[in-house]
């Protein structure tokens, strides 16, 4: 072997034996999860995001064998705890729990965010179905969907229905009826249906949208009046209560869900694991008897099956916020 022939050999056993020694990536098997991992709740503690992130990650900590810690990062309508995600690495370790819809809705009104969502996150999977009520109180002479229209109709502008502020999906709800129905209603942000369902029981707003989890105890003491569901079907919960399209004849109510998502560039076996971990621990019978309860959906889903739903979400939404003039003063 001549001298140069000798070199290249060395050179390339050097780098084959450089190779070996390399720290496997985090991905690799065996290698992740090696720490915690951290799940960023947009919201306040206790709110239906918040209590379904600290259920799930019991689960979670037992297929993966980590700890999970869940981070209350709220403020501006999610943009917070988003754009905590965003500055996090990208290895795995840092997801968001999110409301599916604030991803659209947060481009349409906050101008410049501090993130795009299309580009800075990835979804790994769908977490629960969150089902929205058309709710009034006692105090509206109306006990249902055409009747309550008919009264708002009779006092416009003078019906007080309560949001969780400009472009939450309560204030969307309320352009959808509005629109459908050529209704006018008084419109009183709080910040969320925290303080809007007290403001209904102490008789300062008449009416609202939400999930059924809060509302419920209200109205099984008759307080509150659900008189539709933003649903295919009716639901379990209140099987009696119909849905807004067989009440109104016509979609005007909004759902949306709890998803889970990473910082764009996570790699993919991350991802895969993620995902296959959610989807046994959301088809648990004790978790789904939970979650059917408080009238969620639970349940797992593929990447591709959330990003249809989001892009759906973004041509319905953003065609309600372009003709109805929603913005955030």
């Amino acid at each position: 072997m001549n001298r140069n022939c000798f070199r290249q050999a060395c050179a390339a056993l050097a780098m084959l034996f450089a190779a070996c020694l390399a720290p496997a990536p985090a991905w690799a098997e065996g290698g992740w999860p090696s720490r915690p991992i951290r799940i960023v709740v947009p919201y306040p503690p206790g709110t239906g995001p918040d209590v379904m992130a600290r259920l799930v990650t019991e689960g979670m900590a037992k297929e993966l064998k980590t700890a999970f810690v869940v981070e209350n990062k709220a403020g501006a309508n999610a943009i917070i705890g988003t754009s905590e995600v965003v500055k996090s690495p990208a290895d795995g370790y840092t997801f968001l729990l999110v409301d599916r819809l604030t991803l659209t809705v947060n481009p349409l009104l906050y101008q410049p965010l501090p993130f795009d969502p299309r580009k800075d996150l990835v979804s790994v999977s769908n977490i629960a179905d969150v089902n929205l009520y058309l709710v009034a109180s006692a105090q509206v002479p109306a006990n249902d969907f055409r009747s309550f229209i008919a009264y708002v109709k009779a006092h416009p502008g003078e019906v007080p229905f309560g949001t969780g502020g400009v472009g939450s999906v309560m204030h969307l709800n309320m352009e959808l009826l509005q629109a459908g129905t050529g209704v006018q209603f008084l419109h009183v942000p709080y910040k969320a249906l925290a303080e809007v369902i007290p403001a209904m029981l102490g008789g300062q707003v008449v009416a609202t949208s939400g999930g059924v989890e809060a509302l419920l105890p209200h109205v099984q003491k008759g307080s509150l009046k659900l008189l539709a569901v933003g649903a295919s079907a009716r639901t379990p919960v209140a099987p009696n209560v119909p849905t807004i399209t067989e009440a109104g004849g016509s979609d005007m109510l909004l759902s949306t869900s709890y998803s889970l998502h990473a910082k764009a560039g996570t790699p993919a076996e991350i991802l895969a694991r993620m995902n296959a971990a959610l989807a046994k621990v959301l088809a648990a019978p004790d978790l789904q008897a939970w979650a059917s309860a408080r009238g969620l959906r639970a349940g797992a889903s593929k990447p591709a099956e959330l990003d249809a739903q989001i892009a759906v979400d973004a041509e319905r939404v953003g065609k309600l916020v372009r003709e109805r003039g929603i913005k955030v003063q």
